[in-house]
């Protein structure tokens, strides 16, 4: 009977033991995997901010201008549409609509961006 007893709980003890390592094992797993996501999400990001910026820099050495701020608005123009109209908004938020809406206010090409901006998605929206 003490072998019995003994044998089921060594087998609980194992089945515990196994339980808890297995757990933390995809823990760990899934959180490297969800890490890993994230980073490759984050340079992807990095690289077409660094291809746009690298592009307007050159638009603005040969003397380009318009088309450098025009480059410039369209991502301006996204985040308007995206965030800065929501009503679920913050601080931050408000802070830099009234930063864009200043700058729509002294720039044509900006202002149009983001009227066209804001007439496509609307358009594709109620498609």
């Amino acid at each position: 009977m003490k072998t019995f007893v003994a044998s089921v709980v060594f087998l609980l003890v194992g089945i515990a033991i196994g339980y808890y390592v297995g757990y933390r094992y995809c823990d760990r797993h899934t959180s490297n995997e969800a890490m890993q996501a994230m980073v490759e999400s984050l340079e992807s990001h990095d690289a077409l901010m660094a291809s746009m910026s690298a592009h307007t820099i050159g638009l603005i050495d040969s003397g380009q201008d318009q088309k450098a701020v025009q480059m410039l608005s369209f991502p301006i123009a996204s985040y308007y549409y995206v965030y800065a109209s929501s009503r679920f908004t913050n601080e931050q938020r408000l802070k830099l609509r009234a930063l864009i809406d200043g700058l729509a206010s002294t720039n044509q090409i900006v202002a149009a961006q983001i009227a066209k901006e804001m007439s496509e998605k609307t358009n594709n929206w109620q498609k």
